[in-house]
């Protein structure tokens, strides 16, 4: 049972069998109700918005989180990520890892 509590935020996590994790978000009906009006599926709103501000961060890499939300390729990660403005801050290095393994490829073409 969740505590009754009036600012509702994350409250509850719970493991499951399949080694997820449940959390439970509340907000004010109010705010609710706007997201509903744009959003269909607010679960899934929340899941991809906090797999992205996980990747954004660093705290997953971009294969954990195509895997968390089932995306079946990078295309559709990075489309993710534009609809909920969370693109990631790339270092120096990265951008240039990311430009060898580019050239990387078109050589072998």
């Amino acid at each position: 049972m969740l505590p009754n509590i009036p600012w509702r935020r994350i409250f509850y996590c719970k493991k499951l069998k399949s080694m997820r994790v449940e959390f439970v978000v509340e907000v004010p009906e109010p705010v609710a109700a706007r997201l509903r009006e744009q959003n269909a599926d607010l679960g899934r709103v929340g899941l991809e918005k906090l797999v992205g501000s996980l990747y954004r961060c660093g705290e997953l890499s971009q294969l954990e989180s195509m895997r968390a939300l089932n995306c079946p390729s990078r295309i559709a990660f990075e489309a993710i990520l534009t609809r909920h403005h969370l693109h990631r801050d790339w270092s120096r290095e990265e951008v240039e890892r990311e430009l060898a393994a580019v050239d990387s490829v078109h050589a072998r073409a």
